[in-house]
């Protein structure tokens, strides 16, 4: 029995150590061509030569590396031949169809790291170590991969778009530049990921979707460019202003109000109030009594952060109904409840009016971006794990390689938790003083982005 499965091949010798399998292979069979001129060798009807026409030379030990066999690496030392050709007059070596052509690999294993190197988990060099050959071979496997995906893709418009943008290091710009994502969000599955998000580009995709007339919505954050582009492409779609974006608008003019208060408080003073940003950001539902408690303690001696605070929950009480009339309502009781003093909360509401239409449309259909934010991470861990990527590594990587960690089931409600824990945890490893509080807070970073990207809510 060969325990390689490789039936051209006869195994001559095997031996066992503790970090691999090591096996000398020879060809089963003599050559039925020549390499150099293509002459081929004539069969009976059994498939038996008629004939060796090609004269045995010598022979060279050819390594290559196979696929892991029980929990071990496999190495195989090919007695690779070398024949004469009467016909072209010249030397030839053996053609293996299980030996990936020019490389030190078989093709088994050739196949596997395309399709492990693809993925925005792994990265060259960990595949690479994991089978004991070059980051060069893997970056080869990868590409002759990734082609053929491209060759298969097809630019599907879905039932609802997602649009957004993911701010990366680019070269040649001192500041980061937005990139455009764009997802199937009820398939929950990425469509596209391009540089620049212009409206022009914006539209150039859509235009490039087969069907995209048939969008039905599209959901986005406040960028107007993407609403235009929406407008002009598929008018009959509606957009839909992302809930989350809404409350995170509030919630960032609340940690503004809470920042100015602090910058003015004696030392003693500030350390409380700096310690109570998450919990202003976060839902008062989900804090338990003590968290609660602290924060109701706090925010009493605070009167003018209490009333942002009141009129942000108050804000999402809107967001907690289930018709659209209702909604309405809410939102009406919730303007009114505004003091006329309170200058940063005003402005969510004028912001809220400008895009009242869009930001309604919610509520007709339920419909979230979140999906689309969940893929904006993955984009951002694969920037970190693979430091140095192209842009078109990166972007082959995130259309074919998010599938093992595509979020199946998006929980809106502990996506935002996570995404305002993230939030904070960037802004703590600013604040930290010592290198200790750095790693703690860098540690509980990468847990969450974790949770994002396997989708353990």
């Amino acid at each position: 029995m060969n325990i390689l499965g490789l039936d051209e091949f006869n195994v001559i010798e095997g031996y066992d150590s503790e970090q691999y399998y090591k096996f000398v292979v020879e060809a089963k069979e003599p050559p039925t061509f020549c390499t150099k001129c293509g002459t081929t060798v004539e069969l009976d009807e059994n498939g038996d030569f008629v004939t060796h026409v090609f004269k045995r030379k010598d022979w060279r030990p050819r390594t290559v590396a196979d696929l892991d066999l029980r929990g071990k690496k496999v190495v195989i030392q090919v007695n690779q031949k070398r024949f004469f050709c009467p016909y072209c007059g010249g030397d030839f070596t053996e053609y293996f169809n299980s030996v990936a052509r020019n490389d030190k690999v078989t093709v088994r294993l050739w196949k596997r790291m395309g399709e492990e190197s693809v993925s925005v988990k792994n990265t060259f060099k960990s595949v690479a170590e994991q089978y004991g050959i070059s980051d060069t071979t893997v970056k080869k496997a990868f590409w002759e991969h990734v082609d053929r995906l491209y060759e298969d893709s097809v630019l599907i418009a879905p039932k609802v778009l997602g649009i957004d943008e993911v701010y990366l290091h680019e070269e040649g710009f001192e500041r980061k530049q937005p990139f455009a994502v764009f997802t199937d969000i009820e398939k929950k599955e990425i469509i596209e990921f391009v540089q620049d998000n212009s409206k022009e580009n914006v539209i150039r995709i859509i235009k490039s979707m087969k069907g995209y007339e048939n969008i039905e919505a599209v959901t986005m954050d406040m960028n107007s460019g993407y609403r235009h582009a929406v407008k002009e492409t598929i008018p009959k779609a509606f957009c839909v202003v992302d809930h989350f974006h809404v409350i995170q608008k509030a919630n960032m003019k609340l940690n503004e109000i809470r920042a100015k208060i602090q910058s003015k408080l004696p030392e003693g003073d500030k350390k409380e109030l700096f310690k109570c940003r998450c919990k202003i950001t976060s839902n008062r539902e989900k804090l338990p009594e003590e968290a609660l408690y602290e924060l109701d303690t706090v925010l009493e001696k605070y009167p003018k952060l209490q009333t942002a605070y009141r009129i942000k929950e108050g804000l999402r009480d809107v967001y907690k109904q289930e018709k659209k009339y209702d909604a309405y309502q809410m939102y009406h009781k919730w303007e009114e409840s505004i003091p006329k003093d309170a200058k940063e909360m005003k402005g969510i509401q004028r912001m809220i009016n400008r895009l009242k239409n869009e930001v309604f449309a919610y509520f007709d259909g339920n419909f979230t971006n979140a999906y689309t934010e969940s893929i904006n991470n993955v984009i951002k861990r694969a920037v970190r794990l693979g430091v140095g990527y192209s842009f078109e590594v990166l972007r082959a990587k995130v259309l074919f390689g998010t599938k093992a960690t595509e979020i199946k089931k998006v929980k809106e409600m502990n996506f935002r938790r996570i995404f305002n824990s993230l939030t904070m945890q960037y802004e703590d490893v600013e604040c930290a003083e010592s290198y200790t509080e750095k790693y703690s807070y860098r540690v509980n970073i990468d847990r969450l982005f974790d949770e994002l990207e396997q989708g353990e809510f």
